[in-house]
C-alpha cells in the first residue's frame, strides 16, 4: 500500500474494524476492485515510523502560524494540560505504558497538549508512559516551542496543579511568561497576603525568583491566587483574571479529542501504532480547527444584519462529520486546483454547521465518569 494511500486512510480515521475501513477507503477512491487484508496493512504500517506522524502535525501548525495569529498584549498564549489516556488492553502496552484503576488493570498512558487558546488548535502534543511526571512533558512542550520558527513572545498558562520551583525557573532560563493558577500551602506567605497584586521573592537556597502575585475571589465565594512573570502595570489584575480563565478552552480540546475524534479508540495493539495514531488524531483535530476559523469570518457576515440573541460558531461534532471521506480525498487530489476546491467545499459546508455561543455557561462535572469509552475487540462494522 502507497505511503500517502496508508497516511490518508489514518486520516480518514479508522474507526470501524480494519478491514471495513479499508474497503470503505478503496470504495471511496473508485478502487473496490483492490483487496487489501487487514494483515498487509498492519505489516505496512510497521513500515511507517510514528515520528512521520508527528512531523506532519508539527509542519502544519508552523504553516499556520506563517499565516498570522492573535495575540494578547504582543504574547502569543497558550496553556498546557495533561490527561490519563485508556490504551488497549495488551500486556505488551501495558510493560511500556503502565496501568491505573481499580487492581492497577487499566492499560493507561500519560497525554499532555500545548494549546493555543486565541487560535484554538494543538501546538504540541505528547503521549508518554504513565511513570513520566506532567511537569517533565510540559518542559519538553516548553523544549519544543522555543525551537518552533514562530517563537517570539510567548506566554503560557498553567493550573494549580503545575507551580513548581524547578518549573518556574525553567520557563524563566527559556524567557517564557508564565500565568499560574497557585494551590494553598505552596508558599506560607503569599496564602498570608491579601486580595489585590503583590510583589514577592520566592526563594530556593541561593536562587531567588522575583513575582507578581495576584489574589481575587471567584463567584463562588472561594479566593484563587495566580503568580507570574509579567510585571507591566497596564496588565491590571482584572486583565490576568480574565486571561486565566482562557485556559478552559484546552477541557473543551480534550473533549473533542476523546468524544469527537474517538482520539482513545486505537486501531492498534503496538506501541508504534498508539504513536501513529496519536499524533494522526491531533493532526486531524488542527485541520478542523483551522477550516472552522476559516469559515467564522463568512458566517459572521451572513449573520451581520440578524437580530439572533446569540452570535454562532462552527459545530465541532457536525464539522467531524463533514470532514469524514472529504478531507482525505482532498488531500490524496494529485490536481493542485481540484484540491483547492475540494478544501474550499468543505468549509462551505462548515458554514452551515453551526451552534449558538452561549456565555457564561457551566456544566457540572461527573463526579462518576465512564471508564471505557472503546472496546479494542467491539469495533462495529461500519
Amino acid at each position: 500500500m502507497p505511503l500517502f494511500s496508508m497516511i490518508g486512510l489514518m486520516i480518514n480515521q479508522i474507526k470501524s474494524s480494519t478491514q471495513a475501513a479499508l474497503e470503505h477507503f478503496f470504495d471511496l477512491f473508485g478502487h473496490s476492485e483492490i483487496s487489501i487484508s487487514q494483515q498487509a496493512f498492519s505489516k505496512a504500517r510497521q513500515n511507517l515510523r510514528w515520528e512521520a506522524c508527528r512531523y506532519l502535525m508539527e509542519q502544519s501548525v508552523n504553516f499556520i502560524y506563517e499565516k498570522g495569529y492573535s495575540t494578547w498584549h504582543g504574547y502569543r498564549v497558550s496553556a498546557i494540560d495533561g490527561s490519563k489516556m485508556q490504551l488497549p488492553s495488551d500486556p505488551r502496552l501495558r510493560d511500556i505504558f503502565g496501568t491505573t484503576g481499580r487492581n492497577d488493570t487499566a492499560v493507561t498512558a500519560q497525554s499532555s497538549c500545548l494549546y493555543d487558546v486565541l487560535n484554538g488548535f494543538i501546538i504540541d502534543a505528547k503521549i508518554a508512559p504513565m511513570s513520566t511526571d506532567e511537569r517533565s512533558l510540559a518542559m519538553g512542550h516548553i523544549d519544543h516551542l522555543v525551537s518552533m520558527p514562530s517563537f517570539k513572545k510567548e506566554l503560557i498558562i498553567f493550573d494549580r496543579g503545575y507551580p513548581s520551583f524547578e518549573l518556574l525557573r525553567y520557563c524563566e532560563d527559556k524567557h517564557i511568561a508564565y500565568l499560574m493558577g497557585l494551590r494553598s500551602k505552596f508558599n506560607l506567605d503569599i496564602d498570608q497576603m491579601s486580595l489585590g497584586s503583590h510583589l514577592y521573592t520566592l526563594k530556593q537556597g541561593n536562587a531567588k525568583i522575583k513575582l507578581r502575585v495576584i489574589k481575587f475571589t471567584l463567584p463562588s465565594g472561594e479566593t484563587e491566587t495566580l503568580i507570574t512573570n509579567l510585571f507591566d502595570r497596564r496588565m491590571g489584575e482584572n486583565a490576568f483574571c480574565k486571561l486565566y480563565f482562557n485556559r478552559w478552552p484546552i477541557e473543551t480540546q480534550y473533549s473533542h479529542l476523546r468524544h469527537k475524534l474517538e482520539i482513545e479508540n486505537f486501531s492498534c495493539r503496538t506501541e508504534e501504532g498508539i504513536y501513529q495514531d496519536y499524533y494522526i488524531t491531533a493532526y486531524l483535530f488542527n485541520f478542523v480547527a483551522t477550516a472552522a476559523a476559516e469559515a467564522q469570518p463568512i458566517i459572521d457576515q451572513a449573520r451581520e444584519d440578524k437580530d439572533n440573541q446569540y452570535e454562532y460558531q462552527v459545530n465541532f461534532n457536525r464539522a467531524v462529520g463533514v470532514f469524514k471521506d472529504r478531507l482525505a480525498r482532498a488531500l490524496l487530489e494529485d490536481d493542485p486546483v481540484k484540491r483547492a476546491a475540494r478544501v474550499t467545499k468543505i468549509i462551505e459546508r462548515l458554514t452551515k454547521k453551526l451552534t449558538p455561543i452561549r456565555p457564561n455557561r457551566s456544566v457540572p462535572r461527573n463526579p462518576h465518569p465512564r471508564k471505557a469509552n472503546f472496546h479494542f475487540n467491539q469495533k462495529s462494522n461500519c
